[in-house]
């Protein structure tokens, strides 16, 4: 009898410690890492915590204020199986408790659905509460409803809840209307202010039950399930996983625990149910069966916590290593590349290793802890190439394949040891990782003779810190070409003989020193408010700026004056810039990059070179009208002098009429060249007409082709018959023709006097069209025109023969600028001029070139 009562106590015993075991198992969380656990004893007590405070009976505040409701058990068992306090921070409304959120008042939300506009500053969890929406209706509307029917109506929604997003954006037609809280809106459905309200199916039973509201029921279901997890601020990953897995190790029975305290549903007594009686007998199973299995089980576990210990270590190392590589932003390439071999080798406890890139000149690493000259010291071998030939059997075969490959057998795996230099044919065991970039072979990694077999582990680790090596290298350098790129162009802005701002955002970020002399603090984004700039350069200056204010360039430069502050409307001072402007990226953002070349003195000296042209112009003209006036007004002064000697002779009366003649004849050659110089000086206004342009070109050869003849000169004229009408003066057209003919003819005459030559002289007249315009030409196989007269050809009274006035290519000249042409002269086809006439195109029948027709 003592036995068994005994037996019976032991088995209590037994039965209590498993049930206790248990119970602790399932408040603990397992999974959490060192730092982990860290975290939570630092911030144990000061993580905030807000509940929302009017949403029964998933979450709310009870009348002393405790939160109270199914995420607040939720809550207090999370603070169990952590062992660890929140700080509950209070809030009036679920819109205040957002608004905290995103200005970082508070750490973690209790409960919420997560939405695209909530993960903008917090994390969510797994979702622990899924609840269906219902549509709460007055009990007067008969009939189940759904969205689709509920057009026209005014519904309910609490402000900012994940439901009322829902419909917004798949039924864009309903009638929302925002409520403060779900209480709110059902007592306004009830007293006939909204027609219908949407909320969680039990926090709306929960509200008819305690408000007795006995005029609302549940009308339909809208088919959104509200999935509620938890909110973590965005920079706590850790904490966030915290929560992840504390979530994950909340039983079924826990669960169902809270949700049948707050959501009171019909249920069959207990042990009306199938599942008490199995639970009788498994229990009576279980009791059998776990006396016999726990010292198994128990000596099993240690074994699995020892091996994940010891494989959790080795990740904290690795992560530590890959830390410390981040950290090493400052130490040398060279010093980064070794620091992170030997971390490969400890982690994967190797005592040979080979590391080769193809980046860093062919420097290849060879490691040999297993020999005892090596005194643990790493062994350095500067190679041509990465990947040597003689060392193909430590990366060939992850090449050929561009995957890691792992050989716990290498001697059986490479029998004839192939490509493995003399010294390090000992290998027993070796892996080899190839590194990608961009689809290519970077780096080669290999370890080699691990005391025990390489699996993924090994690989996961060199992996992860051969990608963070080469990672680093590659931002390393990109930091030293970027920061070579950012010297040079400082020092190019700086040391730019122009002024150089960069406008980015509307404002000037940036001004070189020869800007800040240039313009010192003109403005010029705003010229409006500046009263520097020349009143005649305003509109254009504030055109130009203006675009690029509305980053819209489409002009690059503009040219403009202003005065210093210091000498404002002082012509002696004022200043002219010219302005490039320059689509450019500064510091990764859209900017502008605005040159201030200054012309004040360029323009001075043009303003003096204009001046001086004129005044030597002047004097050509001048000279040439002294010189036509001259010899007339000598002849007048003989004759003068004759009839002075002679009026009182009667016998010498016809010297007299004679010298009359004479003083006439020379008074109308100076009337003659008074004319000329008075209509090149204002010629009088032309008489356009819409006209064949070619007409007066046919009749200028036909009236120049006998003379021409007799010189030996032959004409040829290709007229092209499809050009359009234009506005002209025929008679005036004709002129210049006659004038360029004869002009050539000339110089054809001159050239074969003074040089015996049998080629015969050609001058062809021709017409085109080119683009908008038409092209007349008048060219000649003649000697050409010197390119240093070129540019004086067309002034008045110049000339190279002995006989002519100089007047006539001026004229010319004039006559097609009244006809908004131009008139230019090359190097003809022919050997000799080309004088090229350019005239505009007239389109239908009107003027558009403003002639007076």
């Amino acid at each position: 009898m003592r036995g068994s009562v005994k037996t019976i106590g032991l088995g209590f015993m037994i039965l209590w410690g498993i049930f206790f075991f248990c119970g602790r198992l399932d408040a603990a969380v397992p999974g959490l890492t060192p730092a982990e656990q860290q975290w939570l004893a630092v911030h144990d007590g000061s993580v905030r915590l807000a509940h929302t405070p009017d949403w029964p009976p998933m979450d709310f505040l009870g009348e002393n204020g405790e939160p109270m409701g199914m995420a607040a058990d939720y809550i207090r068992l999370i603070e169990k199986k952590l062992d660890f306090k929140f700080k509950v921070v209070r809030v009036c409304s679920w819109d205040e408790m957002l608004d905290r959120a995103r200005s970082g008042g508070i750490d973690v939300i209790s409960a919420g659905q997560a939405t695209t506009a909530r993960r903008e500053f917090m994390n969510w969890s797994t979702p622990y509460m899924n609840l269906k929406t219902t549509i709460i209706v007055t009990k007067k509307q008969r009939g189940s409803l759904t969205l689709d029917q509920m057009r026209g109506m005014k519904i309910g929604v609490v402000r900012e809840y994940a439901v009322g997003e829902f419909i917004r954006e798949m039924y864009p037609h309903l009638t929302l209307v925002d409520v403060a809280s779900s209480r709110e809106g059902m007592r306004r459905v009830s007293f006939g202010e909204l027609d219908a309200m949407i909320t969680e199916v039990p926090n709306a039973l929960y509200i008819i039950e305690t408000e007795k509201i006995t005029n609302l029921r549940l009308a339909g279901d809208t088919g959104f399930e509200l999935n509620h997890g938890m909110g973590v601020r965005r920079d706590w990953p850790v904490f966030s996983s915290i929560i992840e897995k504390t979530l994950a190790s909340i039983t079924p029975r826990e669960h169902k625990a809270i949700y049948s305290k707050w959501v009171k549903l019909a249920t069959p007594a207990f042990y009306q149910t199938r599942g008490f009686w199995y639970s009788v007998l498994g229990i009576a199973f279980v009791v059998l069966l776990v006396v016999g299995s726990v010292l198994f089980w128990n000596m099993e576990l240690q074994r699995q916590v020892l091996q994940r210990t010891e494989a959790l270590r080795f990740n904290e190392i690795g992560l530590e290593a890959l830390l410390a590589i981040n950290e090493k932003t400052h130490e040398t390439i060279r010093d980064l590349i070794e620091y992170s071999f030997r971390k490969m080798l400890d982690l994967t406890q190797s005592s040979f290793g080979y590391l080769a890139m193809e980046d860093q000149d062919g420097i290849t690493y060879v490691v040999d802890f297993s020999n005892p000259a090596s005194s643990q010291k790493c062994y350095i071998q500067n190679q041509n190439t990465g990947f040597r030939g003689d060392t193909k059997g430590f990366w060939g075969e992850a090449v050929r394949s561009g995957k890691p490959i792992i050989s716990n057998d290498y001697p059986n795996s490479n029998p004839r040891l192939r490509g493995v230099p003399e010294v390090y044919k000992h290998m027993v065991r070796y892996m080899n990782v190839p590194i990608f970039d961009h689809g290519k072979i970077v780096v080669v990694v290999g370890m080699g003779n691990k005391e025990t077999d390489y699996d993924s582990s090994d690989l996961r680790q060199v992996n992860l810190l051969a990608h963070g090596m080469w990672r680093l290298i590659q931002r390393k350098k990109a930091e030293q070409a970027m920061r070579k790129s950012e010297k040079r162009f400082q020092d190019l802005v700086e040391h730019s003989p122009n002024g150089i701002a960069i406008v980015q955002n509307k404002a000037v970020v940036h001004k070189n020193s020869i800007q800040v002399e240039l313009m010192g603090n003109l403005n010029f984004m705003n010229p409006d408010s500046d009263p520097s700039f020349h009143r005649d350069d305003l509109q254009k200056v504030k055109a130009f700026y203006g675009q690029i204010i509305r980053d819209d360039l489409k002009q690059s430069e503009v040219a403009f004056r202003f005065y210093p502050s210091d000498a404002r409307d002082s012509q002696e001072t004022m200043k002219w810039v010219n302005c490039i402007a320059t689509p450019m990226d500064y510091q990764d953002r859209k900017a502008f990059l605005l040159i201030f070349i200054d012309m004040t003195e360029a323009k001075k000296l043009e303003r003096l070179l204009t001046i001086q042209d004129k005044m030597a112009s002047l004097g050509h003209v001048s000279a040439g009208i002294a010189h036509e006036i001259r010899n007339p007004l000598s002849g007048i002064n003989i004759y003068l002098r004759t009839i002075e000697k002679n009026y009182r002779n009667p016998a010498k009366s016809g010297k007299i009429d004679s010298s009359i003649l004479a003083v006439r004849s020379a008074s109308q050659k100076i009337e003659s060249v008074i004319k000329r110089v008075m209509n090149f000086a204002k010629p009088t206004e032309p008489k356009f007409d819409l006209i064949r342009i070619n007409d007066p070109l046919r009749e200028a050869v036909k009236l120049t082709g006998f003379t021409l003849k007799k010189m030996g000169i032959a004409i040829d004229r290709e007229l092209d018959d499809r050009l359009p009408d234009c506005y002209a003066e025929p008679h005036l057209i004709e002129e210049v023709i006659l004038n360029l003919i004869n002009n050539a003819a000339d110089a054809l005459s001159q050239t074969q006097t003074q040089v015996q030559t049998r080629d015969k002289g050609m001058i062809r007249v021709s017409s085109r069209m080119e683009k908008d315009k038409i092209l007349l030409c008048v060219e000649d196989n003649g000697p050409g025109i010197p390119g240093d007269l070129e540019q004086k050809i067309f002034d008045p009274f110049f000339t190279t023969k002995e006989h002519s006035t100089g007047i006539g290519l001026s004229l010319c000249h004039r006559i097609i600028t009244d006809h908004k042409g131009k008139l230019d002269v090359v190097r003809s086809g022919l050997g000799g001029a080309a004088f090229l006439i350019e005239l505009p195109v007239s389109h239908g029948s009107g003027n558009p070139q403003g002639m007076q027709a």
